[in-house]
């Protein structure tokens, strides 16, 4: 009985001065992407990804919340890797497709339209806009760029928008 409450008393003695702290680094999670229960969808979720879908309609079809979908993103750094790595994927799949189809001669718009809403930083329409002015102030035109740019700035603000909800 001795023996026992010695043992006992070094190893809170350990555990106070730090030396006995264990961390048990295979333990099993429980919430997250990497819980045993959202195993599959996840597995499902990363695979529709791949095939071009986006996150919200890849969250539909793996039955997660888009909600959660993003939590997590912002939380596990290793679930935010793996989605970028499967919507590089998707890029991909969709490039080597739209080589097919170019090589076939088949009505290649919709892939470069899904291309271009994939990777819109890449692939997106891209606008430009040529001013000239008359006049040695400019202040007419310029009022005419900016309300015909109008759009475009509100656009790029909702784009631009962090999607990640809170709690």
């Amino acid at each position: 009985m001795k023996k026992q409450q010695a043992d006992d008393l070094k190893g809170l003695a350990a555990r106070e001065a730090g030396n006995n702290i264990s961390k048990v680094p295979n333990a099993r999670a429980t919430t997250g992407p990497k819980a045993p229960k959202w195993q599959k969808k996840v597995e499902q979720f990363l695979g529709l990804l791949e095939e071009g879908h986006s996150i919200e309609a890849a969250s539909v079809g793996a039955g997660l919340v888009r909600k959660t979908v993003y939590e997590w993103m912002s939380k596990h750094e290793e679930f935010k890797a793996q989605v970028d790595d499967a919507r590089h994927a998707a890029e991909g799949s969709i490039m080597a497709e739209l080589r097919g189809a170019a090589t076939r001669k088949d009505d290649t718009r919709a892939l470069m339209w899904l291309l271009s809403k994939l990777r819109p930083d890449l692939y997106g329409d891209k606008q430009a806009l040529e001013v000239t002015t008359k006049k040695e102030d400019g202040v007419p035109e310029v009022i005419a760029m900016l309300q015909q740019t109008q759009h475009l700035v509100v656009k790029d603000s909702a784009d631009s928008a962090d999607p990640t909800p809170a709690d």
